[in-house]
């Protein structure tokens, strides 16, 4: 089959042709970005139901919306907090799932159910099912102190943006929803003999949506309209209250009528100490080259910004500015690799062989970008790394084809006569090594979890690029190699030979001692694992700080914007500090793929600071942690940069359950203290409810009776002197605004004056409150936390440098030994090693597969249990260098360095089978097996060497990169086969000799013409 095709070299070409300039088409056109996108895996419920405590929302809200979501089959976990007026759950869904409408669609049922049991008052619940999605681009409109103006402004330009293409939607953030407030005091309305209800009915009355249908006169439909609906704020005031002893006034009179900013007060945002409001700019995701995307938002900025002059557009955050300047920087390191690989291999076969086996590095890699465009891949860093791993392996099938040519070429065949034998002895051996390869990473594509959505793209684009490698070595290699290589009179093979040579003389010499040597040193490495730094993920290499701001569940927003503002100002005074956005009342929009984030917390607040570089960083942190410490005592800040990986809280995360609240307190508080006194555990933090004073109501029924009111008759007065009641909506503006009629001071409104409310009766009579009640103060939780239903509290820990969270846990698993917790008390782990353990069990679960495949190859192969398990041999092997490299450079092990030895196994495995391919060669033409051994160890030192070669120059741009991620990937493939080729070179051919037996020749002539065949 393969020679028919090989006798057809135009159609080869031609096709190859095609396939190269599809990809060349593709790179340029195909959709970019940063990261990969997780599936929508995460979401957030949020149900307002403004007055409400948080025990209050915990039975009423959040135990029948638990019980319903807890039925969905698709969740994994969830957790929620109630605290005042709201209540947030956290939904995460099943890794395994892709798909997620349906899912989702599920829990909104569930909602419904929930909803049913609801008491009256709640005013929303909503779920935001796209909490993994990041804005591309967040525009902050500036220029005016009106937040109202600000916001007006805002939906002027979303609408002017909406159309641009690629686009999937735009937020608004750090706006003020507004109302209509119309406040009163009771005084003046008990002077009138009106109560606040009459006022609210006849409010409505006069506000009604009523269409008048129309005429038909001279042949044209006239409207017929009517002003019975409020068309601006000052018909409001005009509007003429009748009076129970006849007459009428304005309402303007009796009340003051304003257009205020909502009640209770938004989260907000600050860029550089100047109130904004943001845009967050959504792209269509997968889809849309993020580049080219940010180019045609700033040209239509460009051209919108004089038409909002006096106001300014900024941009707080591009992202297409990050994607173009991570994959310029990984494309530099991919085509530096390409060109180092490309001297290494001229420098080892000559510039005829060389010029054929670089040829196939732009092959390979246009064609590859070609399929992967065609299957919907996205180009983002993991898929470049991947391509950049895989330059040094893929040219491997061509090295071995186009020398094996040569060879044949340099013994007298003729060209066809040798293309056609190299292809019929090598197209099952590189086709075993490269399905061996495949097989290493079958358990990364298969695995599922945030790690390997994450990951996924480096085994997708290797096994990409192997494939067509292998596929072009046996077809596009053979016919150039054909054409142009002519037979060497003094191969240049000859200084590999004869170091083959010596090689193989040691293994003869010393077979045993060195199997013995060999495995004492793969002892010895595995030894100095204990002296690694672990490490999940790396932080990124951003020059950002970001500081996270806790102060005690129910706080005010007014109190947390005041002590941020404070601590802003001073963070802007710091040196080689570039800028300083802050974010109030919530956590910001969603700049980076893996940043935790909070949508409601009045409690909370967030500092992104830029600096002029990565190095400032460390010194804007201490100096964060340091001045909370010695002033602000009461505050929490947690400062640190970015983290790549999967999101999680903090890298430390202990997690505490008890049925009993003061045995579950006593608990937390304990590990608190532990976690403190450990040393490298910093902004160590918990979020224990200290609790919040409550004002209560206690209601005389016998005295309210008397008079005519009720229990509910109370808490309606209460509810509308603070936050007011909705009387009707002003529908002039594109989206409607509430009229709310309340007391003038509404959330201000002092103890006293609550004292001097009045509750009105059926009959209009206005009774003090202070004669039916009386006001207790009392103290309540503020927030309460949920994990799966169940009331749990966290206590999180940050890493100082030098430090890994495996570390700080057995340091503080110690001391649970001699100071255990409360009996009863469940402990569970989170943070980085909870997402460690969850990685290493989705490929551990994948992994059978992974090692069939890999068995299936090298069965379908040799045939041999001995040759499989000496192949096998050479995996622990790599470990030789894995660990004293990783020590050497000083990089952590982690997520990174596991991928790294998965492309090593591979890689490995191919140079035993190579090598173990011509030994089988040699024994089935008759020769013993020391003299097989010495042959193959000669003759494939230069194509096993040159594999090495051009792998470790493939990585090593990215080995020296200034990146965070991907150097200690690289150093432990690098280090571990520069150790496993010495070892293969080595050790295997030693068991060979010692675990081998010869071919008849008889027999091995009869294999041949099989083989052959």
């Amino acid at each position: 089959m393969i020679s028919d095709i090989l006798l057809r070299p135009r159609l080869i070409l031609l096709v190859v042709i095609m396939l190269t300039l599809a990809g060349l088409a593709s790179f340029g056109n195909m959709a970019r970005q940063e990261d990969p996108v997780f599936p929508s895996r995460n979401g957030l419920i949020t149900v307002l139901y403004p007055g409400a405590t948080a025990d209050a929302l915990e039975r009423l809200i959040l135990e029948p919306l638990q019980d319903e979501i807890s039925q969905v089959e698709e969740v994994l976990e969830f957790t929620a907090v109630a605290r005042s007026g709201v209540a947030l759950i956290n939904i995460g869904l099943q890794d395994n799932i892709y798909d997620t409408d349906p899912a989702w669609e599920r829990v909104r049922q569930a909602m419904d159910r929930a909803r049913l049991e609801f008491p009256a008052g709640v005013r929303q619940m909503e779920l935001d099912d796209r909490m993994t999605s990041n804005p591309a681009v967040v525009l902050a409109l500036a220029g005016d102190p009106s937040v109202v103006t600000l916001s007006d402004a805002a939906e002027r330009l979303k609408r002017q943006l909406t159309d641009l293409p690629g686009l999937s939607r735009i937020e608004i953030e750090g706006d003020a929803d507004e109302q209509i407030t119309i406040a009163v005091q009771d005084a003046e309305l008990s002077r009138l003999g009106i109560t606040p209800a009459y006022l609210a009915n006849l409010i409505g009355q006069r506000n009604q949506v009523s269409p008048g249908g129309f005429i038909v006169v001279d042949s044209k439909r006239v409207s017929l309209l009517s002003n019975n609906e409020f068309e601006d704020v000052a018909s409001i005031r005009r509007t003429q209250i009748a009076l129970p002893g006849g007459g009428h006034v304005p309402l303007a009179s009796i009340a003051e009528i304003n257009r205020t900013p909502a009640q209770p007060e938004q989260p907000a945002t600050w860029m550089d100490s100047e109130r904004v409001v943001t845009l967050n700019i959504f792209i269509q995701e997968n889809q849309v080259d993020a580049i080219g995307f940010g180019e045609n938002l700033r040209a239509r900025i460009q051209e919108l910004a004089p038409a909002f002059a006096p106001l300014e557009i900024n941009e707080l955050f591009f992202q297409p500015d990050q994607v173009e300047s991570r994959l310029s920087d990984l494309q530099g390191s991919l085509l530096l690799s390409m060109l180092i690989i490309t001297l290494v291999v001229f420098a080892g076969m000559g510039w005829r062989m060389g010029v054929l086996v670089a040829a196939m590095l732009p092959l390979v890699t246009l064609i590859s970008l070609g399929v992967y465009d065609m299957g919907g891949g996205v180009l983002h860093q993991i898929a470049v790394i991947g391509l950049v791993i895989s330059l040094g392996i893929l040219i491997d099938n061509a090295i071995v084809m186009v020398e094996n040519i040569q060879n044949h070429l340099s013994d007298g065949n003729t060209r066809q006569q040798s293309m056609l034998l190299a292809v019929r002895e090598l197209a099952g051996p590189l086709g075993a090594s490269t399905g061996t390869t495949l097989a290493a990473f079958t358990p990364l594509l298969l695995s599922s979890g945030g790690t390997a959505d994450f990951t996924r793209g480096i085994p997708v684009m290797i096994m990409l690029t192997l494939s067509i490698s292998y596929l072009l070595a046996i077809s596009v290699a053979p016919l150039l190699a054909a054409w142009f290589l002519r037979p060497e009179q003094t191969p240049r093979s000859a200084w590999f030979d004869r170091f083959g040579a010596r090689l193989a003389a040691i293994s003869a010499a010393w077979p045993r001692l060195i199997i013995v040597a060999g495995l004492l040193i793969v002892g010895g490495s595995l030894f100095l694992s204990n002296f690694l730094n672990f490490q999940f993920f790396p932080n990124a290499d951003r020059p950002q700080v970001v500081i996270e701001i806790f102060l005690p569940e129910g706080t005010d927003q007014a109190y947390t914007d005041q002590i941020s503002e404070d601590f802003e100002r001073l963070t802007r005074a710091q040196d080689n500090v570039v800028s300083v956005h802050r974010f109030v009342g919530f956590t910001g929009p969603g700049f980076y793929y893996n940043l935790p984030n909070s949508t409601r917390a009045p409690n909370r607040a967030r500092l992104v600071v830029n600096m002029q570089s990565l190095d400032d960083t460390d010194s804007l942190i201490r100096w964060a942690r340091e001045h909370a410490a010695t002033t602000l005592p009461e505050v929490d800040i947690v400062a640190g940069t970015l983290a790549q990986g999967p999101p999680r809280v903090a890298p430390v995360e202990v997690r505490l359950y008890h049925a009993d609240n003061n045995t579950r307190l006593a608990a937390a508080e304990h590990i608190f203290r532990l976690l403190k006194a450990i040393p490298g555990a910093v902004d160590v933090r918990h979020d224990i409810d200290l609790g919040t004073p409550v004002l209560r109501a206690i209601v005389d029924d016998a005295s309210a009776q008397r008079h005519g009111v009720s229990r509910a008759d109370v808490a309606q007065t209460l509810f509308a002197r603070s936050f007011g009641v909705d009387a009707e909506q002003y529908r002039q503006e594109l989206d409607p605004i509430p009229i709310v009629l309340r007391s003038p001071d509404g959330p201000d409104t002092s103890i006293s004056q609550l004292l001097s409310s009045y509750v009105y009766n059926d009959a209009g009579d206005a009774i003090p409150v202070s004669l039916i009640a009386r006001i207790e103060a009392d103290w309540q939780e503020a927030g309460i936390q949920h994990r799966n239903g169940v009331r749990v509290y966290s206590i999180t820990a940050g890493l100082a440098p030098g430090y890994n969270f495996n570390q700080i846990l057995d340091e503080l698993n110690a001391q649970l030994t001699a100071e255990p917790l409360p009996a009863g008390t469940r402990m569970e782990l989170g943070g980085d090693l909870e997402g460690s353990g969850e990685a290493n069990q989705a490929i551990l679960n994948t992994a059978p597969i992974g090692i069939l495949l890999l068995l299936f190859f090298l069965i379908l192969q040799f045939n041999s249990f001995t040759r499989v398990g000496i192949i096998l041999l050479t995996v622990p092997l790599a470990a030789a260098g894995i660990f004293p490299g990783l020590i050497l450079t000083d990089s952590p092990f982690g997520f990174q360095p596991l991928l790294g030895i998965i492309a090593l196994v591979g890689i490995v495995v191919n140079n035993a089978i190579v090598l173990l391919d011509r030994i089988d060669q040699r024994l089935l033409d008759g020769v013993t097996v020391n003299e097989a051994v010495s042959d193959a160890v000669t003759r494939r030192t230069r194509p096993i060497l040159l594999t090495t070669a051009t792998t470790v120059a493939g990585l090593l741009p990215l080995a020296l990169s200034a990146s965070t991620l991907w150097p200690p990937m690289a150093w432990a493939i690098i280090s571990g086969l520069l150790a496993s080729t010495v070892q293969t070179l080595l050790v295997v051919p030693a068991v060979c000799r010692l675990t081998l037996k010869p071919v008849k020749a008889e027999l091995g002539r009869g294999v041949v013409q099989e083989r052959l065949s």
